[in-house]
């Protein structure tokens, strides 16, 4: 797993794109998730949230959407500053990634302290707005 997580930090779109692919693919077994996590892969898959690219938004977010139904990673992906990134593409013009976000944002909710975070980070009027 390290050379594929490492894969999402090179700057190449192509490749940030088929490594979030793959651990998308690999994060539908629960199984898989806290080794995922346990390898870094978060931190760099809520970086990737900010690309510009569109496939490499989409992987990602399907990929947080999985991890986040895991109760440990709820609290993870919210303290390691997953809720910005989430909350700035529900406003994407793309419906695809704005149903991944609220989605992974729907899981995130499930955790008491994520809700307020995620009112305090101004969650509702983009949400509203779907």
């Amino acid at each position: 797993l390290p050379p594929l997580i490492a894969l999402l930090s090179i700057d190449d779109r192509d490749l940030q794109e088929h490594a979030a692919a793959v651990l998308r693919n690999i994060s539908v077994n629960t199984e898989n998730d806290q080794m995922l996590v346990q390898e870094g892969a978060l931190e760099p898959l809520i970086r990737l949230l900010s690309s510009p690219e569109k496939r490499v938004q989409e992987q990602v977010s399907g990929c947080l959407r999985n991890l986040s139904v895991s109760n440990s990673n709820k609290q993870r992906i919210a303290s390691l500053g997953g809720i910005p990134p989430l909350i700035a593409l529900l406003s994407s013009p793309h419906e695809e990634i704005q149903g991944q976000v609220a989605m992974v944002l729907q899981n995130l909710s499930k955790n008491v302290d994520n809700r307020y975070r995620m009112v305090e980070e101004g969650c509702l009027p983009p949400l509203i707005a779907l």
